[in-house]
């Protein structure tokens, strides 16, 4: 059964002292059985509580939760693609033997080809390979393989490197399959002994 609870119209709002010094009026709730204090129920009606409480805020005790580690990640590993294969495609192409005895405008035009190009494939493999790697390693948490594995807290984050260079790799045959969960594992283990606030 529902009790209902009203404020009484004889509400008792004597001043009672608070822990600091300063009062604070005290109301009570009839119930038809016996009067219950309305401030140890704040803030639900509304009336301040008399003692200094502090706030609490969410935390994860793993870091970041899982999507913002996926935009963080994946930012990242596009970010880091695009430059780096973009400089390494747009030194080839500036290098290349068909751009050497031209001028530089066409040898500049060949350069920023060559980072578009390369910039653009690098980025987007290296963005999916990320979004691999947080599913993965989301998985693994939830799993809590760092506890089945004794608490070793590696092996979460090298089974989620060898399980994304696996999927990346899976329809290009098993030796590509084992060489990129082999590479995927190490640069998932060098990442997990980076600074934290590289992770």
């Amino acid at each position: 059964l529902f009790a209902r609870c009203c404020l009484t119209a004889d509400d008792d709002l004597s001043m009672a002292a608070s822990p600091s010094g300063s009062s604070v009026p005290r109301r009570t709730m009839s119930t038809g059985h016996d009067e219950i204090d309305v401030r140890t129920l704040a803030p639900m009606f509304g009336v301040q509580s008399p003692v200094a409480e502090p706030d609490y805020l969410d935390y994860d005790i793993r870091g970041r939760g899982f999507l913002e580690r996926t935009f963080f990640n994946c930012g990242v590993a596009y970010l880091a693609g695009m430059f780096g294969g973009g400089l390494a495609g747009g030194l080839s192409s500036y290098r290349s033997p068909e751009a050497r005895g031209a001028a530089f405008r066409v040898r500049l035009n060949s350069l920023m080809n060559g980072f578009g190009k390369r910039g653009a494939s690098a980025g987007n493999a290296f963005g999916a390979c990320a979004l691999l790697y947080s599913c993965w390693e989301s998985i693994g948490e939830s799993m809590k393989l760092d506890a089945i594995a004794g608490g070793y807290s590696f092996v979460t984050p090298v089974a989620a490197g060898v399980a994304t260079g696996v999927t990346y790799k899976s329809l290009a045959g098993p030796r590509a399959v084992v060489l990129a969960g082999v590479v995927g594992g190490v640069l998932a283990a060098a990442l997990h002994n980076s600074p934290t606030s590289l992770r």
